[in-house]
């Protein structure tokens, strides 16, 4: 495929907690840069919110929390120089474990008003499944299948993008309604990261501090202390080396097995999966399932 001269320089931004937007954010970085295009890929953390507009389109990738970004995104977002040349054209891609349904429709629309509110013009918002990290576990036959399908995926937002195609949701009211309401997390995650629990298997490594992305952790006697800037990405208590973490409210959105995707990925490499139709039934799963089915 010819790339548009309007593409040269891409920046992917993305922000992740346990592994799933990193690896969608890798695999579109692999697919860009295959095509000929220049790729700046920068992590959404506190300490590396230094960055600019100067590029020919960039793309924001986060994991869906409480129905919208994460707050870190809007503080990146906010960090950002307003750019006022020529508008940068904009895409804005969610990743979740329940799909493109009522209630994360709307789950793009508070960081891509931020972002207009730079000078950019959001031309494309898309919404990539991965396996759930949170309440409810996706299992595993598909988890297989939604890793084994994410180039594909990636490959075709690549086409589309180059294609130039403009691709915007409209959420409905009640949607919107719910992601406002969701807003609400923001507040309560300072609170679960206050309350985190450490437990005797505490090595005192530091792990925790040095991978928390909002910076929330700190060590003192070789033991983490956390502070009111959580942003409920869970990395800590599912990568802790030892599980010594364990979530003090909110128990309930912690899965009982944790969660590491390279676990899941060698769980299920050989796997033998059923059709999607039998392993996806109902409305929780309706957003997984049609994503595993459209063309």
């Amino acid at each position: 495929m010819e790339i548009p001269k309007i593409f040269y320089k891409v920046r992917i931004a993305y922000f992740s907690g346990t592994g799933n937007t990193a690896r969608v954010a890798n695999t579109l970085e692999k697919e860009l840069t295959g095509r000929g295009l220049s790729v700046i890929k920068t992590e959404i953390r506190k300490g590396n919110f230094s960055s600019d507009n100067k590029v020919d389109l960039l793309i924001l990738l986060f994991a869906v929390h409480a129905f919208n970004a994460p707050g870190i995104v809007y503080e990146w977002i906010d960090s950002l120089p307003e750019n006022k040349n020529s508008p940068v054209p904009a895409a804005v891609i969610s990743v979740s474990g329940g799909g493109e349904i009522t209630p994360n429709i709307a789950c793009r629309v508070s960081s891509i008003r931020k972002l207009e509110k730079k000078n950019c013009t959001v031309v494309y918002e898309k919404m990539v499944v991965m396996p759930s990290n949170w309440v409810i576990k996706t299992n595993d036959e598909l988890a297989f299948r939604l890793l084994e399908i994410l180039p594909s995926k990636v490959e075709h937002i690549a086409d589309d993008l180059l294609a130039g195609m403009v691709r915007r949701t409209r959420p409905k009211f009640i949607d919107l309604i719910i992601s406002r309401v969701g807003e609400m997390e923001k507040k309560g995650t300072k609170f679960f990261g206050q309350k985190i629990k450490v437990n005797e298997n505490c090595s005192g490594c530091g792990w925790c501090a040095q991978k928390c992305p909002a910076d929330n952790i700190n060590m003192s006697n070789n033991k983490p202390v956390f502070g009111r800037d959580c942003c409920l990405c869970l990395k800590c208590i599912y990568g802790c080396p030892n599980k010594s973490l364990m979530a003090g409210i909110f128990k309930f959105i912690i899965l009982k097995d944790g969660y590491d995707l390279k676990a899941v990925e060698k769980r299920t490499k050989y796997i033998k999966s059923a059709p999607v139709e039998d392993l996806a039934k109902g409305y929780l799963w309706k957003g997984l399932r049609e994503y595993l089915l459209e063309d």
